[in-house]
């Protein structure tokens, strides 16, 4: 993304081999992203590495009785079983081939997410992050340019169909989300570090995990992390401009671009009766 230009495969494998944090991004629904990313995990452990793979799809909560399942050798359904997955809102296999790959390759399995608050509403939509994850809040680096884009982010990701005092409490709620999902990052790198599987707004090095991965004075605070965003655009774009592509979609060290899927109108879900929103107010993680 900083030098505009297309690159290869192994020279993106090369660059997730060298760095301790990988951050792999992608739109929840796509099953060529999952794919896509379990194949990077096989080429990452061709290396040699052997790093641990985090999962926002499973909760902290769950974190033991995950392990506990791979540790007694169950396979990816026996697994999700024990992480609690929440199948329906996951939309279970799409992210089976990740959690597969992980297993066959023997890489630990993580849990990254924090659980929704048993009384989640707008505004406490998540448990409490731990005393860990709210130092690196506290200290992470966060300007008012940041927090405004995060809140448009959100704003457009509803389709501009929340009340504009709910924004703000969904934007804290995503970043106590974010620094949680760092120190579970960190707790369960290896000596060879870690992969985040995660939607693309939590891998973005500018408003997501990577912010508070490098809170200032914690642990590995200065450690390299690469950041891939995968995203959906139409054969032509793929074929335009890279710098244009990285000024449409900024806070990516890599971006991986695939074909658009067909599917309904996000924002048939938000809009009033029913309403279609305005054309370009649906984006998708």
């Amino acid at each position: 993304m900083r030098a505009g230009r297309f690159v290869s495969e192994a020279t993106l494998v090369a660059d997730l081999a060298r760095a301790r944090y990988r951050l792999l991004g992608e739109i929840h629904d796509d099953p060529a992203h999952h794919a896509l990313r379990a194949r990077l995990i096989g080429e990452i452990a061709a290396t040699g590495a052997r790093p641990a793979v985090v999962l926002e799809q499973f909760d902290i909560a769950y974190d033991e009785a995950l392990r506990g399942a791979q540790q007694a050798g169950g396979d990816a359904e026996q697994v999700a079983d024990a992480g609690r997955l929440d199948r329906r809102g996951w939309e279970w296999p799409l992210h089976e081939p990740i959690v597969a790959q992980a297993l066959a390759l023997h890489l630990p399995l993580r849990a990254g997410n924090l659980p929704r608050a048993p009384d989640a509403r707008a505004g406490a939509l998540v448990a409490e992050p731990g005393a860990m994850a709210r130092e690196r809040l506290a200290k992470a680096h966060w300007t008012g340019e940041q927090e405004n884009a995060l809140r448009e982010n959100i704003a457009e990701g509803h389709c501009g169909a929340l009340p504009s005092t709910v924004v703000p409490k969904l934007a804290a709620a995503q970043r106590e989300r974010d620094a949680a999902m760092a120190q579970a990052f960190v707790d369960a790198a290896t000596s060879d570090g870690a992969i985040l599987i995660a939607g693309n707004g939590h891998v973005r090095a500018d408003l997501g995990v990577p912010v508070y991965l490098h809170a200032p004075g914690l642990r590995d605070a200065n450690a390299r992390t690469v950041s891939v965003g995968f995203i959906e655009v139409a054969p032509a774009a793929r074929a335009g401009d890279p710098r244009a592509l990285a000024a449409e979609h900024p806070g990516f060290d890599y971006l991986w671009l695939t074909a658009p899927v067909t599917r309904d109108d996000p924002c048939e879900t938000f809009t009033p009766r029913g309403g279609r929103a305005r054309e370009g107010e649906a984006t998708r993680r």
